[in-house]
């Protein structure tokens, strides 16, 4: 679907907010366990590999709007692969979108039950969070582009928190920063582990059309990236010096347990580990809103309607379904880690494929 460069535009800057609030969401809370039950104390070592991983999916996907502007990635899909492929490919992002924010929003609900709401039902957190989800509105991307912005602060509050445990940090839970006896397959199992975890960057490729000034989204996406990435490194370090490898292996929610052990001067709060949950669900909420997003600016361009509010609506009962499909918190990681695996394999090739199959056929960014 072609859009107009004249009207509901959003700065570079905002596109760069967009994504560091992206990176940071659900898996914040869980990521360093999973990492370190993995690869142990390498943790840090295959974290920045895997984001490493991760920033060749963004770079695929920030080239190819500059090569084609005018085009979300369900347009180059349809122009560069043909209106048969790419509607399939099409499809599969926007299932793919589901499945995941699925998964995504059941993991939320269970950390709610055993923290701020342990009497809420689950499905009454899922359905809320879906259905806020759909009322933020898709008409306008620069509304959507806001909510990312004016969150994003807030997402980085418990952040600053957390250097108050830098005390409690032990050296020795860092060494060998290689793991012991770790094979280059667990490693790299790892990296990947970390960028699968990560890697959701397609709602910047249904950006692209809206960005004012594409010649800067390459600077402003990396910063976005970088700012994203730090945080979650810096989650992952301080979760590891504190608890080390043993402890992080019978803890499920470490971000949580470490909110937990903060003590502030002066006990001006008593419960910091609310205030982390607190601005947890902005993070939350701004990384399901990006996948509701592909969601429905998807299915409008698979369907080539614009009648955004009817597909929000319809896709509530759609995801609240999925999310349910688990039976338990396991099983939510097991399958949630296999699916992100397929979807991160899709966000790196298809893009990389795109702009090679491009500049093949000599298509020109204008058409």
């Amino acid at each position: 679907m072609k859009h107009s460069k004249h009207t509901d535009l959003i700065s570079s800057i905002q596109f760069a907010g967009i994504i560091a609030s992206t990176i940071i969401g659900v898996t914040l809370l869980v990521l360093p366990r999973i990492i370190v039950t993995e690869v142990g104390e390498a943790a840090i070592i295959v974290s920045i590999t895997g984001l490493m991983i991760s920033f060749i999916s963004l770079m695929a996907l920030i080239l190819l709007g500059k090569k084609y502007p005018n085009h979300t990635i369900m347009g180059c899909n349809r122009m560069l692969l043909g209106k048969f492929i790419g509607t399939f490919f099409n499809c599969l992002i926007v299932i793919l979108a589901i499945i995941i924010m699925s998964f995504e929003v059941r993991e939320f609900a269970e950390v709610l039950a055993n923290g701020l709401l342990p009497n809420t039902p689950i499905e009454i957190s899922i359905i809320l969070m879906i259905i806020v989800c759909a009322l933020a509105g898709f008409h306008n991307v620069s509304t959507f582009a806001y909510i990312h912005f004016f969150y994003l602060p807030f997402i980085l509050i418990p952040m600053i928190l957390f250097f108050l445990a830098f005390e409690d940090i032990k050296v020795y839970h860092f060494l060998p920063i290689l793991g012991h006896n770790l094979s280059f397959k667990e490693f790299m199992h790892g990296a990947l582990n970390m960028a699968s975890a990560i890697t959701n960057f397609y709602v910047i490729a249904m950006l692209s059309p809206y960005i004012k000034d594409y010649n800067k989204s390459l600077k402003h996406g990396i910063w976005g990236f970088f700012l994203g990435g730090v945080t979650i490194i810096y989650t992952i370090v301080v979760s590891l010096g504190v608890f080390g490898v043993v402890e992080l292996h019978k803890i499920y929610w470490p971000v949580l347990s470490l909110s937990r052990i903060i003590e502030i001067p002066g006990e001006v709060l008593s419960r910091v580990d609310a205030i982390v949950l607190i601005n947890w669900i902005f993070a939350v909420f701004t990384t399901l809103l990006s996948y509701y997003f592909v969601i429905v600016r998807g299915t409008a361009e698979i369907f080539r309607t614009d009648k955004y509010h009817f597909i929000a609506t319809l896709m509530v009962p759609v995801v609240f379904i999925v999310a349910l499909v688990p039976n338990n918190i396991y099983e939510i990681y097991r399958y949630g880690i296999k699916v992100a695996g397929f979807a991160m394999i899709l966000y790196i090739i298809l893009p990389i494929s795109l702009l090679i199959i491009g500049r093949f056929r000599k298509k020109v960014g204008m058409q």
